[in-house]
């Protein structure tokens, strides 16, 4: 299944393009006519595919650091086209998989083409043939992410027990799938503690600081989030272990999971916007970034922050949909206004599985996850699709300004129940929207789109 993006969340991964195990960057490579250009991309294309999804962004490439515009930009992007880009994976691939091309803008406007590759294989992605005169891409071989990044063959028996086990986790999460589509299940909730209420000190303490350092702001800058916000904050338990410094740091580092262009605790490592310590925790305030290198000031790019080595970590974000970027081409709503029917599903997905993640990292055994979610600038607003591919009649609005939801669940339930959880956690929200429904069938697809993009 080839995962469905949003214009924003392409136009996400043009803000500040570097080279990760999820993201490969190439040149204006001529795949119309140079056959050494067409192995090149097709070697990327099944590395990534065998690394569990992914995107190639064409027309770039690195110099000190940074991601620049490559020389040679073709007089017209025709060349890059859906059906050439999957001719060349039909040419290569066994079994050969569906690509999505984009032309994305960055933030000055320049058009690239973006190249959404498929993950959730259920055996590993084999070169059907071999590059020209044998070079580049080799007839028989599977070749996947590595750091650096590069696109190698295995070469190491933890290499292919991470490609195998990957095929297995799919065809085990296929396997859900369908039990799903027959039954309706139920994820149960563990009791929460009576007391202390440790969780709500700790969103008390990062929202006083976030108020801290949003009013250290001119009055009218967007990174204030002046039509509203909503943020995620979870406990983790277990038996945690001692981690401080840069240890702690490098497991948060480590820990973030990339779901989208822009992923919950994004981890940046440029001057002014790097994370730091701050009173016993790791902080990060995108806010603070007066470079603006990119032209992009606005709430939904401007998230705080907060992880504590007693597992405790706090998300806060501005509302996507108040953005001009978010609309495709099309006339945005005014700010304020409206709701995307299906991003608090792919959000709040994305930060359990973030929770998940840094559990693994710093719970030894078995971990519980107290969650929270609070949505902040909520009156008013309608239920939209701003993609458009979702029926939704008009007419579904809020007149509640907030709410704050909760649940309590094991770390190890969220990768085979994420749906079962998503559900009934959000379900509240949605019927704030004139009694909206949620249905179980959007939930299960979104999360399946949004899983079958992991890398």
């Amino acid at each position: 299944m080839v995962p469905q993006f949003s214009r924003d969340r392409l136009a996400d991964l043009l803000i500040d393009p570097r080279e990760d195990l999820g993201l490969e960057i190439k040149n204006w490579l001529d795949l119309t006519r140079d056959n050494d250009a067409k192995a090149t991309f097709a070697k990327a294309a099944l590395a990534l595919a065998n690394h569990g999804g992914g995107f190639i962004v064409l027309g770039l490439e690195e110099v000190g650091g940074s991601a620049i515009e490559a020389r040679g930009r073709p007089v017209t992007l025709d060349g890059y086209n859906q059906d050439g880009i999957n001719g060349i994976i039909q040419h290569y691939a066994d079994p050969s998989f569906h690509c999505v091309v984009h032309l994305v803008p960055n933030p000055a406007g320049a058009l690239f083409p973006v190249i959404v590759v498929p993950g959730g294989h259920r055996v590993p992605i084999r070169s059907r043939r071999g590059g020209p005169n044998g070079q580049t891409v080799v007839q028989n071989s599977i070749y996947i992410r590595k750091p650096g990044p590069r696109s190698e063959v295995p070469g190491s028996a933890q290499d292919w027990d991470d490609l195998l086990g990957r095929c297995l986790v799919n065809r085990r999460d296929e396997l859900f799938d369908q039990i799903r589509a027959l039954i309706t299940g139920a994820v149960p909730q563990i009791a929460a503690p009576s007391a202390p209420a440790r969780l709500d000190t700790w969103i008390e303490r990062c929202l006083a600081r976030w108020h801290e350092l949003r009013d250290q702001l001119d009055a009218d800058d967007p990174a204030r989030c002046p039509q509203g916000y909503h943020w995620f904050a979870y406990e983790l338990g277990g038996n945690l272990r001692n981690l401080q410094g840069a240890a702690f740091a490098d497991k948060i580092q480590r820990s973030v999971v990339r779901h989208s262009g822009w992923p919950p605790f994004w981890y940046p490592t440029r001057r002014g916007i790097t994370p730091y310590l701050f009173d016993g925790a790791i902080e990060c305030w995108l806010g603070a970034d007066n470079e603006d290198r990119w032209g992009l000031r606005d709430a939904a790019h401007s998230d705080f922050w907060c992880i504590s080595p007693d597992g405790f970590a706090f998300l806060l974000r501005g509302y996507q949909e108040d953005g001009p970027e978010s609309w495709s081409g099309r006339a945005p709503a005014l700010p304020g206004t409206v709701l995307d029917i299906t991003l608090p599903i792919w959000r709040t997905g994305e930060v359990l599985m973030h929770a998940r993640s840094l559990a693994a990292a710093l719970v030894e055994g078995p971990a519980t996850i107290n969650f929270k979610v609070h949505y902040d600038g909520l009156k008013g607003r309608e239920l939209t699709s701003l993609s458009g591919r979702e029926l939704l009649f008009d007419g579904h609005v809020t007149r509640q300004d907030m709410i704050s939801l909760s649940t309590m669940i094991e770390a190890g339930a969220i990768d085979a129940n994420l749906p079962e959880i998503l559900l009934p956690l959000l379900e509240p929200l949605y019927a704030l929207f004139d009694f909206f429904g949620l249905p179980a069938a959007l939930v299960a697809k979104v999360t399946a789109e949004m899983r079958a993009t992991s890398y």
